[in-house]
């Protein structure tokens, strides 16, 4: 059969086909002919375009979870890293936990009794260092303290349950942390006289020598 008449009967058997438009020829099973690839091959492009639009998303999402969980694991051994991660979320609610030092002292208080010290070295979290009274269980000095930070401050004498307010992101002094306040206590009451003050390290290690306990109810609003 010459080219003429291949042509003419490929023409004549489309025409019979009712095809028209340009031939495309498919030959993954069956050499055959598709009247409109373009739309076969759209097709195929847009599931591509999706599934890489997903493996892109899946990736991206596995890396800020890497990243957080570094973040995490950053700022509980590395306190430069805690402090500057501090610095940032600071920097976006606008609430800025008061300098280490700065203390809160009840009215009640008898200022003559203030003739002993305390010092404090911070750890992970930002924290309130409270003095309540024994006896009373009146509240009588709060220290706040800076993560990873030390401060000194004088105290009133007398025998105190000390306890240690903390969180992530501090809100003010009624609701402290918000939701992600908690509370821990000294099992003991510790004595402070003119003479005996205490150093207490917040970081808590294996060689620690303080016993603490998580108090279940919230601490109440500062005066």
């Amino acid at each position: 059969m010459g080219l003429a008449d291949r042509d003419y009967m490929r023409e004549r058997y489309r025409a019979r086909q009712g095809l028209s438009g340009q031939t495309v020829w498919n030959d993954r099973k069956a050499r055959r002919e598709l009247d409109d690839a373009s739309y076969f091959s759209g097709r195929w492009r847009a599931r591509l375009r999706r599934h890489y639009a997903l493996r892109r998303k899946l990736l991206s999402v596995t890396l800020m979870s890497l990243v957080a969980v570094l973040l995490v694991a950053g700022t509980r051994n590395h306190g430069w890293l805690a402090e500057r991660f501090a610095a940032l979320t600071i920097g976006r609610t606008g609430f800025a936990f008061p300098p280490s030092g700065t203390v809160s002292v009840s009215s009640t208080l008898d200022m003559q009794r203030v003739q002993s010290r305390l010092t404090v070295q911070g750890a992970a979290e930002n924290t309130i260092v409270q003095l309540v009274d024994a006896r009373t269980g009146a509240h009588h000095l709060s220290v706040y303290v800076r993560a990873f930070e030390r401060v000194s401050v004088a105290a009133p004498v007398g025998a105190y349950r000390v306890r240690f307010i903390h969180g992530r992101q501090w809100a003010d002094a009624r609701t402290f942390f918000g939701k992600g306040t908690v509370q821990d206590e000294v099992i003991g009451a510790m004595p402070f006289t003119r003479h005996l003050g205490h150093v207490i390290d917040l970081r808590l290690g294996p060689d620690s020598n303080l016993l603490v306990r998580r108090l279940p109810r919230k601490p109440g609003a500062l005066e």
